[in-house]
């Protein structure tokens, strides 16, 4: 069976990681529900969440259509819990998270 440790492992041991992405699996796997097991699925979205973006995004108005759509966004000192409805609205946070934890430190909504 497929581990998100051990993936994670082989990557550190393949890449110098940053602390950054390593919070970010963390992140993900403490917020998967375990009787689901989609560990796969897990993985994917970690890779998602921490690939920058080149898009530019408005901030404010993709936090207010994620909360619209049922999407918990919370942040706690310097972290940023995400819990999705649906694992297609991971694609929509992926290349901005960073922004996003930044904007709601800044402003609260």
């Amino acid at each position: 069976m497929f581990r998100l440790n051990d993936a994670v492992r082989r990557f550190q041991s393949k890449n110098q990681t940053l602390p950054v992405l390593r919070c970010v699996a963390k992140s993900v796997v403490n917020l998967s529900p375990d009787a689901n097991r989609g560990i796969p699925p897990t993985v994917a979205s970690v890779a998602a969440v921490a690939t920058p973006s080149s898009k530019p995004v408005d901030i404010k108005l993709l936090i207010q259509q994620l909360r619209n759509d049922g999407v918990e966004l919370l942040h706690h000192e310097n972290t940023l819990h995400i819990r999705p409805r649906h694992s297609h609205q991971l694609e929509q946070i992926h290349g901005c998270w960073k922004a996003i934890l930044l904007f709601l430190q800044t402003s609260e909504m």
